[in-house]
Order: structure tokens, then sequence, then C-alpha cells
């Protein structure tokens, strides 16, 4: 038995390891091109070390886009976004769960219902809203949205439901109004889910490419995502390492965050059931 686990056991690491390879190799092959001067016109022989190490294609990249701008206006609509979305899922959430108002079952099921229609047969509906209000090529359109965040409003109400109803009817008793009860009782038992909704959240805003290239016109507001893939469409020649170093460049914020939250990043997915 000991031998069968064994066998089981190197035979799952090899397996791992290859699928490991076959990740990491392109991702590496990326990073030693957007340091090699030679794949400016030409793609070099395959190497993971750089033929001629150099910052060059950075330079290249930096001078040729506003990356800072576009790292700024990401950070900020991201950072933005999260705050308003995750804090008017808690607040719908425990209104859902806890409120008691006329309707609340059927505008409970009816706002799951939303969740049904495909973002791409709302966006014209929405781009034509937005454009008689005057909002196009402004941040609004990118924010507006952010206090109906369905699913954190549905995931809220099932994590906040748990929550005694003893500790309300305490706070209650002692004279707390329900913004009170919020503050000091909600939100400290709701941590883990603020984690995960958080996560979620700033993972979607920083991939977030087609409803800001549909309503953002002007190329100084535009996100990361955007703004890379804009670099790639108006490069005439091939511009290897310019393009290797650009994503480089707008994947190392999520890298970052996601070698520092690994953990709750990987409990957020398995709680949440959504992989971003």
């Amino acid at each position: 038995m000991r031998r069968k686990r064994k066998i089981k056991r190197i035979a799952l690491v090899v397996i791992l390891s290859v699928i490991l390879a076959v990740i990491l190799v392109p991702l590496l092959w990326c990073v030693s091109l957007s340091f090699d001067r030679r794949a400016l016109n030409a793609l070099p022989e395959f190497s993971l070390i750089p033929h001629e190490p150099t910052l060059f294609n950075y330079e290249v990249a930096f001078k040729t886009i506003p990356l800072i701008r576009y790292y700024l206006n990401t950070i900020f609509i991201t950072a933005a976004h999260t705050l308003i979305a995750v804090f008017f899922s808690l607040t719908c959430g425990y209104a859902f769960a806890k409120g008691k108002f006329a309707g609340k079952k059927f505008w409970f099921i009816f706002m799951l219902a939303v969740m049904m229609i495909p973002f791409e047969s709302r966006m014209i509906p929405l781009y034509l809203q937005y454009k008689q209000w005057g909002l196009l090529d402004t941040y609004a359109p990118l924010l507006m949205g952010a206090g109906a965040y369905v699913y954190g409003i549905f995931f809220a109400r099932q994590n906040i439901e748990g929550i005694p109803d003893s500790l309300r009817e305490s706070a209650y008793i002692d004279g707390a109004g329900e913004w009170k009860i919020f503050f000091s009782i909600i939100i400290p038992l709701s941590k883990p889910l603020i984690a995960t909704l958080s996560i979620l959240q700033i993972l979607s805003n920083w991939n977030s490419y087609l409803w800001p290239l549909v309503v953002i016109q002007s190329q100084e507001k535009q996100l990361i995502s955007v703004g890379v893939s804009l670099f790639n469409a108006q490069q005439n020649e091939i511009y290897y390492g310019p393009r290797m170093a650009v994503a480089v460049i707008s994947a190392i914020p999520l890298t970052i965050m996601f070698l520092l939250l690994q953990k709750h990043i990987v409990q957020s997915i398995a709680v949440s059931g959504i992989k971003q």
C-alpha cells in the first residue's frame, strides 16, 4: 500500500510539474523578450535568458504610451469601484437578510434575475443612456453601476443571515439604531466577506476591458488594460520587445497582489465559486 501511495504521489508531482512548466515557460519567455534588445524587430530564438540584456524595450514602452497615467487611472477606478461595490453590497445584503419591508422576497428574486442577463445585451442601452446624459468620456459610467453589484449583495445576504439575531436584539435594548448595529456588529463580523468581495472586485476591475473601451475616448483617461491593447493595435512594426515590456508592466500589480494575498485569493475563489 505504501509503495502504491508513493508511486501515485510521484506521478502526481510529475504531472503537476509538467502543467506548471507549460504555464510558466511562456511567461518567463515573455519576461526574457522584454529585456532583450534583439527582440525589437525580430523574434530571437527561444531562450529564458536575454541574448542582449537591456532596458531599451521598457524605455520605448514608457515613451510610446503614458503608462504611468494608465496606472494611476486604473488604481483610482479600481479603488473607488471596489469601495462603492463592497459598501452597498453589505448594506443591501444586511437589509435583505435582517430587514422587514414590503416586497422583500419579490425584490430579491427580481435582483437575482438581473444576474441572468449578460452585460453585452445591456451594453448598447447603457451606452445610449450615458450618451444622453452627457457622461461619455468620464469615469461616471465606470463607477455609477458599482452600487448594483448583484452577486455581492446575494453573497452578503447569505453570510449576514448567519449572524445571530440575539446580537441585534441586545444592541436594540442598549438603544442602538440600524446604522450603529451595522457598523459596530455587522461590519466587524463580516471581515472574511469583505476580503472576498474586495479581492473579486479588484481582479475584475483591473482586468476590465470592454466597457472602458466603449465609454472612454480620451487616451489620457484610459485604463491599463485598454492602454496595452491600444499600444499593440497602433504599432505598424512587430516590436516584440516593447510589446512584452508593456505586458510585463501591466501584470506587475496583480502579480504582487497575488504573492501577498494568495491565501485569501484561494479562499475567496473556494468560498464564492468565482474564478476571475
